[in-house]
């Protein structure tokens, strides 16, 4: 990984997972008194409260997160365009896009329950944290799946599917 870029985390369920801060604002050098820059220093480690800069969600297959419509709507998997209904940030454990929380719908626990875009409520069904490259909810420890449901996003026991493995991005 690429320290220069800022890293995102999600908490990871009871263990608690720290969040490496955006290493842009941290100096990778100074000057010594002699003239010598000193050696590169390590990030600012902290506990995540939340990630105000925007990022995009994208499966292994290049397709990115996103809100198909407004309020109680499906999130898909579609080609990325960096719109604002692509376009995440992430605060108090839960992924927010266009004002919305990713949410398990009705708060099902059962292999294919379908993710939305709902108000945000604070409740575990609109909790995720990253496990690898997996994100899985605090509801039920499952993993966001783009590849058994079509384009939309569902929830299914985590398998390390092509379609559960993700990567963020700042861009």
């Amino acid at each position: 990984m690429n320290l220069n870029k800022a890293l995102f985390l999600l908490p990871v369920l009871l263990t608690g997972c720290i969040y490496i801060g955006d290493t842009d604002s941290i100096p990778e050098t100074h000057e010594h008194p002699r003239g010598q820059p000193a050696p590169k220093r390590h990030p600012r480690i902290h506990y995540p409260s939340e990630n105000t800069r925007t990022f995009r969600i994208q499966n292994v297959d290049g397709k990115c997160l996103d809100l198909s419509g407004a309020n109680g709507k499906d999130i898909i998997s579609y080609n990325c365009h960096g719109q604002s209904n692509q376009r995440f940030t992430f605060k108090n454990n839960s992924l927010r896009v266009n004002g919305l929380c990713l949410d398990i719908a009705e708060a099902e626990r059962r292999d294919g329950a379908p993710v939305i875009a709902y108000a945000c409520h604070g409740g575990d069904n609109q909790k995720w944290y990253r496990d690898g490259e997996t994100i899985r909810s605090a509801l039920n420890g499952k993993c966001l799946d783009t590849g058994k449901g079509g384009n939309r996003v569902r929830m299914y026991r985590c398998d390390g599917s092509r379609g559960q493995r993700f990567r963020v991005s700042y861009r």
